[in-house]
Parts: C-alpha cells; sequence; structure tokens
C-alpha cells in the first residue's frame, strides 16, 4: 500500500511538469497568429479602401495639382527680363487691338457694363486675374463712353449649411444670385474675359451678355498670331490705341507735309500778271489730341510767274526806240521773290482712328509775315485740307496780306496789301 501512494504521487507531478510547456506554447501561437494578422492588414490591397482613404487621395491631387500651378508660376517669375519683357509685349498688343474695336463701336450700344471674372491659365500666377481686369478695364475706359460699373458682390462667396451639407456660393455660379446683384449695382451687361498663354502664342478669349435675359451680346477672340495681319489689312498705325511706348520719355509725332503749286499774292505795284507766282511750301507741325489737332509752322516761298515765264522773242520794228527816263518821283517795282512764314494751328476732323482708307478732312488756320527785298507786311491765312491715303494731301488757302509801306529812295510809299489764295498738292509724311 506504502508503494502504490509514491507511485501515485510520482505521476501526479509529471502530469503537472508536462501541463505547463503546452500552455506556453498555445500563448506563444496566439501572439504568432495576431502578428501575422496584422501583417496580412499592412499588405491589404489599396482597391478596398473606404471613404476615408478617398478623401485622402483627393486631397493628395488637389495638392499636387495646387503644387503644379505653384511651379508654374515660380517658373514665369523667375523667368529673365526679356521673356517677362515680351509677355506683357504680347500682351499689351492683344489689349490694343481691343481698345481698336472699342474705340471704333463694337460695345457703342452698351449703356454700362460690369467684368464678373476672369480667368488664366495656369502657368499664370493667379494674381494676374486681378491685374487683367484692370487692364481690361482701363483700356474700354479709355476708348468708349460705356458706363464701367464694379461689382463688388460678384467677387463675394456665401456659405450655407443644406441637409447637413456646407455648399458655397457666389454670383459668378449662381444665376439668381447674380441677377439680384445686377439689379442692386443696376447692371445691365456682364463680361466674361480668358486668358490663355502658351509658350508660342497667346489668346485673349472675351464675351459680354445679357444680365437679365443672358443673351450673348458681343463675343471676340484675340490671338497674338493673328493681330498684325489683321492691322495691316486696316491700313491703321498700330501705335493709335498702344498703350506704351519703346522708351521712358515721351515720344511727340510730327507732320511734315512738302507741297509745290499755284498763288495769287497781292504785289507791291505792277499788274495782275505781276500777283502770279509758283509756291512751295513746307508744313512742320506735332500732333496731338490724338492726331486730331496740330501746331507748327509753315513756310511758304513765292516766285512770280513772269519771272520764271519769259515771253517768247519777236523782232522788233525798224523804227521802234528805247525810251528814255525821265528824272521824277520813283516808282516802286513789284517784287519777283518772297518768302512767307506763319505760325498755325490745326484740326482734323477724324473718327475713332485714323484709317488711310479713307478720306480725312479737316482746316488751318495761321498768321505771320510776308517779305521781300525793302518789303515787310503782316498777313494771316486759313485753309482746307484734304488728307488721301498714307502720303498725299492737297490744301486750298485763302490769304490776306495787311497794307504796309515801302522805302522808295528817300520816300516811303505805303501798300495796299488784299487778299490772294494758293492751292498747293503736298507729299504727307
Amino acid at each position: 500500500m506504502r508503494v502504490s501512494v509514491r507511485h501515485l504521487a510520482l505521476v501526479l507531478c509529471l502530469a503537472t511538469a508536462g501541463a505547463a510547456p503546452a500552455w506556453a506554447q498555445d500563448e506563444t501561437d496566439k501572439k504568432g497568429t495576431a502578428w501575422e494578422e496584422g501583417d496580412d492588414e499592412d499588405e491589404k490591397d489599396p482597391s478596398d479602401a473606404g471613404p476615408a482613404q478617398s478623401k485622402v487621395e483627393s486631397k493628395a491631387e488637389a495638392a499636387k495639382l495646387a503644387s503644379d500651378r505653384a511651379k508654374d508660376g515660380e517658373r514665369l517669375r523667375v523667368a529673365s527680363s526679356p521673356q517677362i519683357r515680351r509677355f506683357h509685349e504680347v500682351l499689351d498688343e492683344l489689349l490694343a487691338e481691343l481698345a481698336y474695336d472699342v474705340k471704333t463701336g463694337a460695345i457703342k450700344g452698351l449703356s454700362n457694363l460690369a467684368i464678373r471674372k476672369v480667368r488664366v491659365s495656369k502657368a499664370i500666377p493667379s494674381t494676374y486675374e486681378d491685374y487683367v481686369e484692370t487692364l481690361l478695364q482701363e483700356r474700354i475706359h479709355a476708348n468708349s463712353r460705356v458706363k464701367l460699373i464694379s461689382c463688388v458682390p460678384c467677387k463675394q462667396r456665401t456659405s450655407s449649411l443644406v441637409e447637413g451639407k456646407l455648399l458655397i456660393s457666389s454670383p459668378a455660379t449662381n444665376m439668381a444670385k447674380l441677377e439680384a446683384a445686377a439689379t442692386q449695382l443696376g447692371i445691365e451687361n456682364f463680361m466674361d474675359a480668358v486668358l490663355v498663354y502658351h509658350t508660342t502664342h497667346m489668346v485673349l478669349a472675351l464675351n459680354v451678355f445679357n444680365s437679365q435675359t443672358k443673351e450673348l451680346v458681343w463675343a471676340r477672340t484675340y490671338n497674338s498670331e493673328t493681330v498684325a495681319s489683321r492691322y495691316q489689312k486696316l491700313a491703321v498705325d498700330l501705335t493709335q490705341v498702344q498703350k506704351g511706348r519703346d522708351s521712358d520719355e515721351y515720344v511727340p509725332e510730327y507732320r511734315f507735309l512738302f507741297g509745290a503749286g499755284a498763288a495769287a499774292i497781292p504785289n507791291v505795284a505792277g499788274d495782275a500778271e505781276d500777283s502770279k507766282m509758283m509756291n512751295v511750301q513746307v508744313r512742320a507741325t506735332e500732333k496731338f489730341d490724338n492726331r486730331k489737332t496740330e501746331f507748327g509752322l509753315l513756310l511758304s516761298l513765292l516766285k512770280s510767274q513772269s519771272s520764271l515765264i519769259k515771253k517768247y522773242p519777236t523782232e522788233a520794228p525798224a523804227d521802234e526806240t528805247t525810251p528814255v527816263a525821265t528824272p521824277g518821283k520813283g516808282k516802286p517795282v513789284p517784287f519777283q521773290t518772297a518768302i512767307a512764314v506763319y505760325a498755325t494751328f490745326g484740326h482734323i476732323f477724324l473718327g475713332a482712328v485714323e484709317s488711310y482708307n479713307e478720306l480725312r478732312h479737316g482746316f488751318h488756320v495761321g498768321i505771320g509775315a510776308l517779305g521781300a527785298t525793302g518789303y515787310a507786311a503782316p498777313v494771316v491765312r486759313t485753309g482746307w485740307d484734304v488728307f488721301m491715303g498714307r502720303r498725299f494731301a492737297v490744301s486750298l488757302a485763302g490769304n490776306f496780306v495787311a497794307p504796309s509801306s515801302i522805302l522808295v529812295g528817300t520816300d516811303r510809299i505805303k501798300t495796299k496789301g488784299g487778299a490772294g489764295g494758293d492751292m498747293v498738292l503736298s507729299l504727307n509724311y
């Protein structure tokens, strides 16, 4: 019986010792299984991601687009000075073409206008949207009588909570709010603009629509590749609508007229033949007031026809004798050469721009002096000018020579003066 008790105690001890390793192994297996499951979770297919993962990806794409746009803007900012200068030169050419259309009445029928929105390419910094809007307003205001209204509500955004979602809107995207803003400010027409920039060319697209009916009123696309050819076909100078200039200083614009013709000027003596003159004119003026007004000098060189065209010689009669001069009071001799200098003011009746395809009319007035050897008299003139094409002009003018006096020997003799006129064909430069 004693042997049996010892044997039983030994069996119980062995059983207890064998159970401990089994428990420890079970716990190790469990830990190993948990780690593997974690590995499996890390290796899940990305397509099984939920809404949260999709939002993260959307934000990442938006951030990438913003980063690309920032890089493009930075590339434009760090571009060399010639590149930046060329960019603005091309933009100015497009705006000059817009200014020409506006000046010639493209939007003449509009009572007022507001710029709703301006968009630019991704390669251009977003701050250029406000810059381009200001340039558009400047050109429209300078070249037309259309009233410009600043639509401040068009730039504002409002937020509202609709069915648990945050909704952001503005008049640029909400037609009802756009109509409300138009009614509040009295805006009848809106303009939208898009500036597209490429490395080879630039495009400015504009459209104007009615604020109430949404009807398209006017639309135009300006391409830098076609702007030069269009102006060549129009036969106008681009400088008439350009804003910029090459130098920092103001460069005046002159007109030079070199002409020749015939004139009739009162002479101090002689008959009607002595008043007929050949006339050579030079007029130099500076243009201002958009080429409509001029001021400068006019020089007129006069030569009597009798001194230029001699009578054909004939055989004298046999009994003809040479008259003998009798002493007495001196008699003035008609002058054969004279010069007149005028300070002249002129005005040309132009439309919005000066087009060489059209006849242009104008007038000029001048005051100055007429002089010859031993003779000087005040003189005034007024004339009508007709400009044809780019290089030719015809002027028809009337002159009035005031009474004066000349010194003959020791005696001073009064001259009557009188009215005359001239007609001149000129080259226009």
